[in-house]
């Protein structure tokens, strides 16, 4: 010991317990300031926390969602009495006064009001009544219903409680809250203060709760007063160093463009091996760290593999409950602290830990600073597409007995509640039950095929038994390929180009509340609101600024059209649609796939229908069924569009036409289909028609409903919804309409330009060749054939597979194998932010090229360059389309002169049949597709379809004779199915995983239920 420690060690050896104490609290406040206390004054409003400010803008950018929701479950097995339930649930309310606050705005300032007389929002539904064998998909889609209901963050109470009664003795309660006023470690006091009430009130007790010196708001004005101090900027200061030169973008391995504000999301559960939980448990140990760093560490070297990045930063949820008195407040006390991670060459898993180490030993003393004060200081690029500096977070919690609990009558166990939505890219959550460790990967399904994440949930499990087992063992890294060079056109820009000339005092208005909103005196066109001073939360104040000028705009605008000019260019815009409407149903233009359709050279584009048959499993009253029709066209009027050809060009708008009939017993069904189709008329928008044919006398014989729709009107993904809602109309459920529809859409499309994305798709078309097919026969006329393969319990997606397969079986005939493949077209556009594709009806499906570069390698070599191919396929191919029908006489020009795939290849997946969304209504009866075999302008000489039925791949050839020798088209199918195979035995060797992949809710359940046996028995 120094002379100097020494000295101090015997200063403090003088001083009584008092003066220890506080000294104690001076160093403490000397590093996060003054001691938090009561705040002064009135106690109805008070300001929203910083992280919480943050969590409430982004729920401001997609209001009406619940992308920002986070829910709970709790299970009791036993007696449940609900008035007991209700009392506590308010008791727990009363305590906190966040919990009975909503958010109010003052000239674009958010703050928050308490209500005396709110409290929580118990509600109970029934869910019993059904087969036994039943029960959990029940509970299930309870779940499911609870989480997707929005709140009003103005006027709803936030916690919001659901009881559902699966059976006897059985009951689900789904805890859902804004994200904006929880946490999950809020999550575990609520229910703690919870299960607490619930007890004591049925046992005619007190509840032992602890005393709250503070509420929520005394801890959010600290907050700011502590952060607005020189504290605060010396945290802003340390990660403005901290993350200099950091990457921007991690390189995920998406499978498609992450460049779309579509959130939803999946959770893929995985349990982890004991023995390895154990032996990695005592790794981290060694390395003197906690078990969330080790876990991050492992988390690391699974991207480094993934992404060949040696410099990653990965984001972990902290606490920010450093003050005593907030440990048992309900609340949002959570940032997001990004880890930066930088490796050597080749790490190894010891490597990776020790730089995961130091990463986070640097950021030890500043993990309590709000995220967005850490997002100001850095100062990133804004969009509205992609969440600031983070794409990937990792959670570990340790829950202990926090997840089981034992009432009188009940065992309670806590569940998961799926909320279908992941906010991050990517987010790998790890939890310890007593001696169990499970995980779960949480994603965007837009970003990431089912199978990308099975493979890094099998690798993730074998990384942590490497860094327990052998540390030393340098890490694999994958080919990675290169990001793709291809802008999408979809997404909002991050700077818009200039405005147009607009109305002078329009411009001054915009320009008057921007400078308004920064504070500043000047402002030129150019200006980049985030560059020149401005805040998320100013952004929130621009937007109030600009409605009280009379605009209508939503904080996305602002994110999506950061410079001056641009956003007075979508406003100015804005306001002159507004201005010009006059009541009428407007006409819109046509969506490129419309056009191309007209452009097709059929002789009467009414003949290119499709019909579906279904038989009824009940006998139909045929009142409800022509309303429940009716209900379809209203909340899907798109089926109605009336298509009007004019000198000047294509226009369409909403109409209401459409057919009912009531056909004689007996009649056939395609003839009725031929009767509707023939009636069918574009221009008055007569184009989808739902006939009846009832089963007559007799008892043997079902009811049929004939179900016709013009590809105008619909494509395969809309079948589905029509069928699915003609099922609830008929059983008396209200359909939730179409907020936008095809026209819309198709409107929204229009304004974007295709251009940027032209060299990429005429590259594409460039590479068509001719295909030698051999000598074909003399026949007409059109022939197929299936070829089918075990898939031996493969799961997940084989669409790179089955692309695959098929180039390398056609390739002998071709220099380049180039086909056309359609996609569902359901690209979300940052102009239109209400629709919804998952109602929405209408043809968006999208044909364009793909071209699969084979390598001449190994199958595997040549399924991961598809696989590339496939996942750097811009806007999911919808450009393509709109370069072929744009405005731009050049562009349309340009495609028009190149060559098209002769060959069509489609990767079907898993599709239901559209009857299988009647809930047990219908069942498919037949089909009838249109009858020409070349729709659409395409002039096909083989047409490939792989489908998922039955736990086969079935691969559907279907060939022109008069084009095609036959013995070529079965040696290709024979050939495919051969590497399928090949590829699939492949996967099945085992690659032993420590534990188990793949985990169903279900399963994960029944493994609480079997914890809270455990428990018992061991008390």
């Amino acid at each position: 010991m120094t002379s100097d420690r020494a000295a101090a060690a015997a200063r403090l050896a003088k001083l009584d317990p008092a003066q220890r104490a506080a000294l104690a609290a001076r160093l403490v406040a000397a590093r996060s300031g003054p001691p938090l206390r009561t705040r002064p004054g009135p106690r109805k409003r008070f300001p929203l926390g910083m992280d919480q400010e943050r969590l409430w803008i982004l729920d401001e950018l997609d209001p009406g969602t619940t992308t920002y929701t986070l829910g709970f479950g709790l299970r009791f097995h036993g007696a449940f009495d609900l008035d007991v339930f209700t009392k506590a649930a308010h008791a727990v309310a009363r305590r906190h006064e966040l919990l009975r606050s909503g958010v109010e705005t003052e000239d674009g300032k958010p703050y928050l009001l308490v209500h005396a007389d709110r409290g929580a929002d118990v509600t109970f539904a029934d869910v019993s009544d059904g087969p036994a064998d039943e029960v959990e998909e029940r509970r299930a889609a309870f779940v499911a219903e609870q989480v997707r209901r929005p709140f009003d963050l103005r006027h709803d109470p936030v916690l919001r409680l659901a009881v559902g009664r699966v059976a006897d003795g059985d009951h689900q309660i789904v805890q859902t809250m804004p994200h904006s006023f929880t946490d999950q470690w809020s999550y575990v006091r609520l229910n703690h203060e919870l299960i607490e009430h619930y007890r004591a009130y049925l046992e005619g007790v007190e509840p032992q709760v602890p005393v709250l010196p503070v509420q929520f708001g005394d801890y959010a004005q600290w907050q700011r007063d502590y952060f607005a101090g020189p504290k605060g900027e010396e945290h802003r200061a340390f990660w403005r160093t901290y993350l200099a030169g950091a990457p921007t973008r991690l390189p995920l391995p998406y499978d498609a463009t992450p460049d779309t504000s579509d959130h939803a999301g999946e959770q893929y559960n995985f349990i982890l091996d004991e023995d390895v939980a154990a032996a990695f448990t005592a790794r981290a140990g060694e390395a003197r760290t906690t078990m969330a760093t080790a876990m991050t560490a492992a988390y690391v070297a699974l991207l480094h593999e993934e992404t060949g990045a040696r410099d990653i930063v990965v984001g972990v949820p902290s606490v920010t409950r450093g003050q005593d008195a907030v440990q048992d407040l309900i609340g949002f006390l959570l940032t997001n602290v990004p880890i930066r991670v930088r490796l050597p060459e080749q790490p190894t898993p010891a490597q990776v830990l020790a730089a995961t180490v130091e990463g986070a030993v640097a950021v030890a003393d500043h993990r309590e600073v709000p995220f967005g004060e850490i997002v100001e200081a850095v100062a990133p690029n804004r969009s509205v597409t992609r969440y600031p500096l983070l794409q990937t977070m990792l959670v570990q919690l340790n829950l202990g007995d926090s997840v089981l609990f034992k009432v009188p009558g009940a065992d309670v166990y806590a569940n998961a509640v799926p909320e279908g939505i992941s906010s991050m890219d990517m987010t790998v959550a790890w939890w310890q039950v007593n001696g169990l460790m499970y995980g779960r990967i949480e994603y965007r399904t837009a970003l990431f095929l089912p199978s990308t994440i099975e493979r890094m949930a099998r690798r993730l499990l074998q990384l942590v038994e490497l860094f327990a087992k052998s540390p030393d063992t340098p890490l694999r890294t994958r080919t990675v390929p290169p990001a793709s060079p291809v802008v999408s056109v979809l997404a909002p820009p991050v700077a818009p180009a200039e405005p147009d000339t607009g109305p002078v005092e329009g411009i001054e208005r915009v320009e008057r509340a921007w400078r308004e909103a920064l504070g500043v005196s000047e402002a030129v066109p150019g200006d980049v609101f985030f560059e020149v001073g401005g805040t998320s939360l100013l952004a929130v104040r621009l937007t109030h600024l600009l409605k009280a000028e009379g605009f209508t705009l939503t904080l996305r605008d602002v994110f999506s059209n950061p410079t001056l000019g641009g956003l007075a260019r979508v406003v100015l815009a804005r306001d002159r649609q507004v201005a010009a409407a006059d009541g009428e149903v407007p006409l819109g233009p046509l969506g490129s796939e419309q056009e191309l359709l007209y452009d097709s050279g059929l002789e009467r584009v009414e003949d290119f229908a499709h019909t579906f048959v279904l038989r009824a499993n009940e006998a139909l009253d045929v009142g409800r069924l022509e309303a429940a029709a009716q209900a379809v066209v209203d909340a899907h009027p798109g089926l109605s569009t009336a298509f009007h050809v004019r000198p000047e060009g294509r226009r369409a708008r909403v109409g209401d036409r459409w057919s009912w009939r009531v056909e004689d017993p007996g009649s056939e069904p395609r003839d009725v289909a031929a009767v509707q189709r023939a009636a069918f008329d574009a221009e008055s928008g007569a184009l989808f028609a739902v006939s009846l044919i009832p089963g007559g006398t007799d008892e043997t014989a079902a009811d049929l409903v004939v179900i016709s729709a013009n590809h105008l009107v619909i494509d395969g993904m809309s079948w589905g919804i029509v069928v699915a809602d003609l099922a609830r109309a008929y059983q008396g459920q209200p359909l939730i309409p179409e907020p936008a529809g095809q026209l819309e859409y198709a409107a929204a499309l229009r304004t974007l330009d295709p251009s940027p994305q032209a060299d990429f798709w005429a590259a594409r078309l460039a590479a068509v060749r001719p295909v030698n097919w051999g000598t074909p026969e003399l026949a007409e006329g059109v022939r197929q054939f299936e070829a089918a393969v075990p898939l031996a319990g493969r799961p997940g997606s084989l669409e790179a597979e089955a692309f695959t397969v098929v180039a390398r079986a056609l390739r002998p005939h071709t220099e380049e194998v180039v086909v056309s493949t359609m996609g569902l077209g359901r690209e979300p556009l940052p102009t239109l932010r209400n629709w919804d594709p998952t109602r929405a009806v209408g043809y968006y499906a999208c044909p364009y090229p793909l071209h699969l570069p084979l390598t001449g390698g190994t199958l595997h070599e040549d399924l991961a360059a598809v696989g590339t191919a496939l996942r750097h396929t811009p806007d999911g191919g919808k450009t393509y389309g709109l370069l072929r029908s744009c405005a731009d006489a050049a562009l349309r020009a340009r495609f028009a002169g190149l060559s098209t795939p002769r060959i069509v290849v489609n990767y079907l997946g898993a599709l239901a049949e559209p009857a299988e969304a009647s809930e047990g209504l219908f069942t498919g009866a037949g089909e009838f597709a249109a009858e020409e075999y070349r729709p659409a302008g395409r002039d096909v000489d083989v047409d490939v379809a792989v489908g998922i039925q039955a736990g086969r791949a079935v691969f559907r050839w279907l060939y022109d004779p008069a084009r095609v020798a036959e013995s070529t088209v079965r040696e290709a199918a024979a050939r495919a199915a051969a590497d399928l195979t090949e590829l699939l035995a492949a996967h099945a060797e085992p690659d032993d995983v420590p534990g188990i992949v793949g985990v169903s809710e279900e399963q994960m359940n029944q493994l609480f239920a079997e914890l809270s046996d455990v428990r018992l028995e061991q008390q």
